[in-house]
């Protein structure tokens, strides 16, 4: 007994669909208001409180400023235009480092997965270069790479590597062993096999790496221009800490916290159109 479906039916069954689908957009919209809308809240009640706190004695502002001070050194500093060159040179330092560190730490993945003798050589040595105390170490980055942005870029290296590193190889190790038995069963060369399963699959744990990666570059290079620079924020951050000038400390560490925060988006987009681009032409 065969059932067959009239056209009416059919388009009630496509409407049924679409409304489910509509509903489903609506409602993943009205969460995203909410989120969003609940931030914002948070937000003003803490810059609130803590300006209250200020304003009624609770705390001293020598030591922690206030939020409305905080704005007006930061509406002074971009007006006059004289924070952008120190905004300039963290940037370039820090993409430089993440850019550097990030493809030689997922070349150095691919190459010890392709490779188990080139990792069974390598993993004391890496190991105990990843466990030193690379921030620790700064001064001596400076003393070996000089105080310009060389040192700072190094820095970044230094962490960026590891973490892409053992990003790809956590990927790498995560594919399905059962795709890779079928696609060698099939025929599939090594070569074939690394660029349509093995490298593909990483991406998701590759990027992963690169979202704490950006950051930690950033981290590295401001450590290393609070140690000596001649230019940059972390310099910045210096200044005012050694001038007791507490809303520049904290103004600067705020645009720090928004470079970040925009890097790290920056990654993310790239992540999810790469994976929309893969998915589309699957």
């Amino acid at each position: 007994m065969t059932i067959q479906s009239s056209p009416a039916s059919a388009q009630r069954v496509l409407d049924t669909l679409a409304k489910s689908e509509a509903d489903r957009v609506a409602r993943r919209r009205r969460r995203s208001f909410s989120v969003w809308l609940t931030r914002a809240v948070v937000l003003a009640l803490f810059l609130g409180l803590w300006e209250w706190a200020v304003v009624t004695g609770l705390i001293d502002p020598f030591f922690f400023s206030q939020p409305s001070a905080i704005w007006a050194f930061l509406v002074a500093e971009f007006r006059d235009g004289s924070i952008w060159p120190h905004i300039a040179v963290t940037l370039r330092e820090t993409l430089a480092g993440f850019a550097i560190g990030a493809v030689a730490g997922v070349a150095a993945g691919i190459v010890r997965m392709q490779f188990p003798f080139v990792a069974d050589v390598s993993n004391p040595f890496l190991t105990i270069l990843n466990v030193l105390p690379r921030v620790a170490l700064a001064p001596m980055f400076i003393i070996w790479f000089g105080v310009g942005e060389g040192s700072k870029v190094a820095l970044a290296v230094s962490l960026v590597f590891f973490i892409l590193m053992l990003s790809t190889e956590a990927g790498i190790k995560s594919l399905d062993r059962e795709l890779t038995l079928t696609m060698r069963a099939l025929g599939a060369t090594d070569r074939q096999l690394f660029w349509k399963v093995m490298l593909p699959g990483a991406v998701p744990a590759i990027f992963g790496g690169m979202r704490l990666g950006v950051v930690y570059a950033l981290l590295a290079v401001v450590v290393g221009e609070m140690i000596s620079a001649r230019m940059g924020l972390g310099q910045r951050i210096s200044f005012y800490a050694a001038s007791f000038h507490a809303e520049g400390v904290l103004g600067t560490i705020l645009v720090l916290a928004m470079i970040g925060l925009l890097l790290n988006f920056v990654v993310a987009w790239a992540e999810t159109s790469l994976l929309r681009w893969k998915g589309e032409t699957q």
